[in-house]
């Protein structure tokens, strides 16, 4: 077994249009990876290969390989509160925009604070920039960018090396013209 300073964790946002390949890639990074993976998702519709959990006591986070969990916006604070018990894993904020109540945004920050110590991966999947809260930009260690429409400028103020993300967007998406699931990985240090 690793000792906690032999593992990094990385704190992804993952960025594309509907169609790209955002699902398939982050697919392959869950069922590749040696260690259990929570997919919170506002949508019932995808990640139905997964069985569910309720995320009500700790007990539920006793699971193997990748699990989901169907996020209610009137029930935000028990989701998020209860992600204090999840260690050694991947987890995934699946479209974000069911995230962008301000209720959300402390709770958010502490899993992103603690993540390293808890040694969790964390994943922001958004269909654009502004579609993603600002607090994952703060954290992110790298962003998956899949083409996207999404006016980038108004992430100015929490993007981290913005005129090489703008310089990003444009080669995508110029890309993305002959290839639809072209897509670069933008490293942070």
């Amino acid at each position: 077994m690793e000792s906690n300073q032999e593992r990094t964790t990385e704190r992804t946002i993952v960025l594309g249009a509907n169609g790209t390949g955002k699902t398939t890639i982050i697919n392959k990074i869950l069922t590749g990876t040696p260690y259990k993976s929570l997919v919170i998702t506002p949508d019932d519709v995808e990640w139905r290969q997964y069985p569910e959990t309720e995320l009500q006591t700790s007990d539920d986070f006793r699971f193997e390989g990748v699990s989901r969990h169907i996020f209610n916006p009137a029930k935000t604070r028990g989701t998020l509160d209860q992600l204090k018990y999840f260690n050694r894993g991947n987890m995934v904020f699946d479209d974000c925009r069911a995230y962008l109540l301000s209720a959300t945004d402390l709770r958010i920050r502490q899993v992103l604070i603690r993540s390293r110590q808890r040694m969790v991966d964390v994943f922001a999947v958004g269909h654009g920039f502004t579609e993603v809260p600002p607090v994952f930009f703060t954290f992110a260690t790298r962003i998956i960018l899949f083409r996207t429409a999404d006016n980038i400028y108004r992430r100015k103020d929490c993007l981290k090396d913005f005129d090489k993300m703008v310089e990003a967007q444009q080669r995508v998406n110029r890309k993305a013209k002959s290839d639809p699931h072209y897509y670069e990985i933008i490293k942070f240090s």
